[in-house]
């Protein structure tokens, strides 16, 4: 009888452990920190192409702190796109830095997003990381505070990808199409750090 119930009790746990595993892996998503977004153009010219970034950066409300159009660099001041929290309460500021050259190839654009996390309480208590947000099916998304409509991730995705987006409208091609460096982390959304 008592090796009849470690069976049950063995079985019933295997149950347990195998419905997790399957409901579980339907919540897999997958974290993006973006170091930077690139494209060439073979037909823009630098110096258009940086008076063009510099009005997409001015017109998605980005004051700009570092324009030098001789070494083609156009950086952001950081703009607050985030609140979030009560104890302590943060905000979540976006800085993009954008470096146009001339290669044998054509005119190349790069993008780097940097995130600042501010205590609204210490505002020497601040942190700077890349960008990260995460993707994955639309109900594991749901799942991560962050990633909400209304969430820091999910902001300063949106924010950067607009830039991006119109950055590579005037490279003539897709944000897709803009070469991608960023890292990849799998992992699920329950376990996902907000």
């Amino acid at each position: 009888m008592e090796n009849r119930r470690r069976s049950i009790t063995r079985a019933g746990v295997l149950l347990i452990g195998l419905t997790c595993f399957v409901g579980c892996a339907g919540l897999a998503v997958t974290r993006l920190d973006v170091q930077s977004y690139e494209g060439v153009s073979p037909k823009a010219r630098q110096d258009a192409l940086f008076r063009q970034i510099t009005s997409i950066l001015v017109d998605q409300n980005f004051d700009i702190k570092v324009s030098n159009k001789d070494a083609g660099l156009v950086t952001t001041e950081f703009k607050k796109f985030a609140s979030e929290g009560s104890d302590p309460p943060f905000d979540y500021y976006l800085q993009i830095r954008s470096v146009i050259r001339d290669t044998s190839k054509g005119t190349s654009v790069k993008l780097t997003p940097l995130v600042r996390e501010q205590n609204r309480m210490n505002s020497g208590a601040f942190t700077e990381h890349e960008l990260s947000y995460y993707v994955g099916s639309p109900s594991a998304i749901r799942m991560i505070g962050s990633m909400k409509p209304d969430g820091w991730r999910a902001k300063g995705q949106a924010l950067f990808n607009n830039v991006a987006s119109e950055v590579a409208g005037r490279l003539g091609m897709t944000v897709d199409q803009l070469q991608q460096n960023v890292t990849r982390t799998q992992t699920n959304a329950i376990t996902a750090k907000d």
